[in-house]
C-alpha cells in the first residue's frame, strides 16, 4: 500500500500523552492516507489500542537512553519496506498544531535545495546558540538551515538512504564522564549528515507543542535545560 505520510512515534510509559497525540494525528490526517507506527521501548503502562489504526511494535526489554540507538535502529528496518512519500519522526510527549500534515508538507516542499534531508519540526531556543558545533544558521524565512536534527521531522526515503539505514553502536564511554547527556542518535545523524554534505534545516515556528514535562530519558538535564518549543 502507498501512503502520503508514515508516522514513527517512539514511547515509554506515557499512555496518556500518546492517546492525545494519536488524538491530534487523526483530526488532523484529512484525506491523506497516514500510517502510524508506535515503537513501545517496554512500557510497563498498559497500552490499549482499541479502535485506533496503528501498528505496535514493542522493544523489550526497555532500551533506555543507552540503547536508544536500537530502538532507533528498529524504526530503520521497518521503513525499509514501507513505500510513503514522507516520513515523520515524533515523540510520544508532544501535540500537533493545527494543520499538521498540510504545513509540514508544505514547508518541506518549498525549501528547492537537492541536498535538502531533513527538516525539523520541534524548534526551542537551541536554534539560537550552538548545538554540536554547529552555529550561524541560515535564515530562509519560514526556516532555517541549522544542519543538525534532534529528531523530531520529516524526510523522505532518501534520509535513511543516506545513512544506509543504520544507526551505528554508541559506545558506553560516551557517559562516563557526563551520563546526563543524551542518547547521542541525534548528534550520530547529524555529524554523519553533514559529513555526506547534506542540508537539514528547522522550522523557525515550531509545528509542534512540548511543554515543561518531566522527561523519561534526560531527567537530570531537562531540570537545567528545559525543552519547551518556541
Amino acid at each position: 500500500m502507498e501512503y502520503d505520510f508514515c508516522v514513527l512515534i517512539t514511547t515509554y510509559n506515557r499512555s496518556e500523552m500518546l492517546y492525545k497525540l494519536l488524538d491530534d494525528i487523526e483530526s488532523n490526517k484529512k484525506n491523506y492516507k497516514v500510517l502510524v507506527v508506535i515503537f513501545d521501548d517496554g512500557s510497563t503502562e498498559k497500552l490499549d489500542f482499541t479502535n485506533r489504526d496503528v501498528v505496535k511494535i514493542g522493544m523489550f526489554p526497555n532500551m533506555g537512553k543507552r540503547k536508544y540507538y536500537v530502538t532507533f535502529n528498529a524504526t530503520f528496518s521497518f521503513v525499509k519496506n514501507v513505500n510513503s512519500k514522507y516520513f515523520i519522526y515524533l515523540p510520544d510527549d508532544v501535540s500537533l498544531v493545527n494543520d499538521f500534515f498540510d504545513e509540514s508538507k508544505r514547508i518541506y516542499d518549498s525549501i528547492t535545495s537537492t541536498k535538502k534531508i531533513c527538516l525539523s519540526i520541534l524548534t526551542d531556543d537551541r536554534i539560537n546558540r550552538s548545538h554540536w558545533g554547529y552555529s550561524n544558521p541560515k535564515d530562509f524565512g519560514e526556516f532555517l538551515q541549522t544542519q543538525w536534527n534532534d529528531l523530531c521531522f520529516i524526510c523522505e526515503k532518501k534520509f535513511f538512504e543516506s545513512l544506509n539505514y543504520r544507526i551505528d553502536k554508541i559506545n558506553e564511554s560516551r557517559w562516563v564522564n557526563n551520563p546526563n547527556i543524551s542518547s547521542g542518535v541525534g548528534h550520530q545523524i547529524t555529524q554523519r549528515l553533514n559529513s555526506g554534505g547534506k542540508f537539514l534545516y528547522h522550522v523557525k515556528n515550531s509545528l509542534v507543542n512540548h511543554g515543561n514535562h518531566e522527561s523519561k530519558m534526560n531527567k537530570v538535564e531537562r531540570k537545567k535545560n528545559k525543552l519547551i518549543t518556541l
